[in-house]
Formats: structure tokens, sequence, C-alpha cells
């Protein structure tokens, strides 16, 4: 882990117990998150995607500790240069770190506590960590409300009164009240309007150039992961299929699993016949997954090793890592 590196995951699981009949005994095991490896980078934007389902959103609830990882390191740089792990550390040594990383959650509208005005809401971090005092405080939550594009007299509203995009620029005045130096980034303009789409997205990447950011960036838009990231993380049943930076990801696939991905974008093209290869069947069952490689009974391309070794994750160029047996052979259609 080097010093530009903020946050680097290794062999990440998350398992839940399946349990059945009266007295609860466990008959098997959902495999949320397995084996998930990656870095973020100190200003970069790392995006995980894939199907709902995939285990993205557990992945990201594991990193801020929302829920405990069953196996694996989540290392963390803090900003003094200390590194800790933060799968393994009991809660009170987490409490005062978690100022450092903070979560911007999906749905706008359940994220804020209706009978809460803008300002407490806002000033919650701020109030829990110890900082400051009631004047400073009114000067921050003012000051995070003009940067997020509101005005400073909203502060005594209540959340019924804004719009769903106005909602989710509270939201990320709010994780940034404690100055964090990580966000986790939970789908965050997938419950909003196309134009209120761009807007709140311009409005996270100029943030992030002002403050120096880094994000942790859960979607399953492609055209958003396109505009936003450095490293895109492409997720399969809990698993990493690829990884690399967005425009050779996009325009070379190396899996077909994510060329399926690319390929399920409607392109604005009426003369674009070019012929996809769609994988059929259903997405496998992360409590009863298949042998080998999970992608195996939809690939189009699978022999006989995809349904017997689940295959590593390895590095076949450079910042390009690829989950298939057959990542150097096959040459996908996008």
């Amino acid at each position: 882990m080097d010093n530009n590196t903020v946050l680097q995951v290794n062999n990440l699981k998350k398992y839940y117990p399946v349990e059945a009949g009266f007295l609860k005994r466990r008959v098997g095991t959902v495999r949320a998150v397995d084996d998930v490896s990656f870095a973020i980078r100190q200003g970069e934007t790392v995006s995980l995607v894939g199907e709902s389902g995939c285990g993205k959103t557990t992945t990201s609830r594991c990193i801020v500790r929302a829920v405990d990882p069953t196996e694996g390191e989540i290392l963390y740089r803090r900003e003094n240069g200390e590194v800790i792990d933060l799968a393994t550390i009991g809660q009170n040594e987490l409490r005062p770190i978690r100022r450092e990383f903070q979560m911007v959650f999906q749905d706008p509208f359940s994220s804020l506590n209706p009978r809460m005005t803008i300002f407490e809401i806002i000033s919650e971090p701020l109030r829990v960590h110890g900082i400051g005092n009631q004047r400073e405080r009114e000067d921050r939550v003012a000051d995070l409300l003009k940067r997020v594009g509101l005005r400073a007299e909203y502060m005594r509203r209540f959340p019924h009164a804004f719009s769903g995009g106005q909602r989710q620029r509270i939201g990320i005045a709010r994780a940034l009240a404690a100055s964090p130096r990580l966000i986790v980034a939970d789908e965050p303009v997938s419950a909003l309007d196309v134009s209120v789409q761009a807007q709140v997205l311009n409005l996270m990447m100029d943030l992030q150039d002002e403050l120096g950011l880094t994000y942790l960036f859960v979607a399953h838009d492609l055209s958003v992961v396109n505009q936003i990231s450095n490293t895109v993380l492409v997720m399969y049943v809990g698993r990493v299929a690829e990884i690399g930076p967005p425009q050779a990801l996009f325009r070379n696939p190396k899996h077909p699993y994510t060329a399926a991905l690319i390929a399920s974008v409607p392109k604005p093209d009426p003369f674009n016949l070019t012929e996809r290869v769609i994988p059929e069947g259903e997405i496998a069952n992360p409590a009863n997954p298949p042998s080998g490689c999970y992608f195996h009974p939809r690939c189009p391309f699978v022999v006989d090793i995809c349904k017997q070794t689940a295959p590593p994750l390895e590095e076949i160029e450079p910042g390009r890592f690829v989950s298939c047996h057959r990542a150097t052979e096959i040459e996908l259609m996008v």
C-alpha cells in the first residue's frame, strides 16, 4: 500500500446465513461479496458497477462499516499517514475515524429525517464528533449550503420543502460537514431525473477538484460511470469480473459479462446494426452459485475449464485486470 493510496480492499467477503425452520437452523449461505480486492488512490474516483444483486452496495457498506465484513482487509490510510484495518477494529476505535469517510445515500427522500431541520441534518456529524460551538456550526452549515448550490437561509426549513435534487444536495452537504477525505456514494443520482442527474454529477466533480476528495461511486448507469470515473470495477454475483479505466474498458472489454453490460445500453443510432452477443439465462444465485466461473452458465464462450475452475483476477495489460480463462483469446463485440 503506497503513500498515495487512501483505501485498499483485500479479499473482502460478506456472507449471510440462510436459516429455516422453527429453530432457525442454518441451511445455507448467501455470498453477497465473495473475495473482492481493489484500491483507491488519493483524489481518484473508483466506480462499482453491475446488475442488481451483484454485491456492489454491500461492498460499499462494508467499507464504511455499516455492516461488518465476514473476512478480508479494509486498509484505510488516515490523514496522518497511519494505516488502519477498518474490518477488524472495534466500534469505540472506529468512532473517531468515521469523520474521515462519509456516505451519500441512494434515496434523497428516506435518507433525510423529516422531523429535523436542514441545519440539524447537516450539523449532526459536527455535533457527534464534537466539532465547533453553535455559532461555528451555523457558519459551517451556511458555507456548505452555498457550496452545494443552495441558499444559507434554507437551513431553517424541513426536508419536505425541497425537491429530490435539492435533497440530494443536502445529503452531499451533510457528507462534507466533517471534512472527510473519502466519500462513498451509493447510486447518488439513480433516483433523480436525467437533467438533475447531470447537475448533481457536475457538483460532485467540482467538489472533488476543489476539496481534493476521493470517491467510491456505486452505480448501474454506465454513462454516468464513464463520465465520473478514473477506474471501473465490474462485479458479478459478489466477485470482480474486470477492472480498468473507463475509456479502455468500454471500448475494448475483456470479460464477456462486461461486454454484455455495455451491449445492454441503448445506442441512439438507427444505423448501428452491429450484431451483439447477449447472454441468456438468469443471474446466478449467490446462495447456490455454480462451480468454476460464476458467469459460465450464461457465457457464449464457455469451455470445460470455465465449469471446473474459478478464474483468478489477473493483470493482462497495465491497469487492466480480468477474471476470465479466455480473456486473451476471445474478441468481444460492443
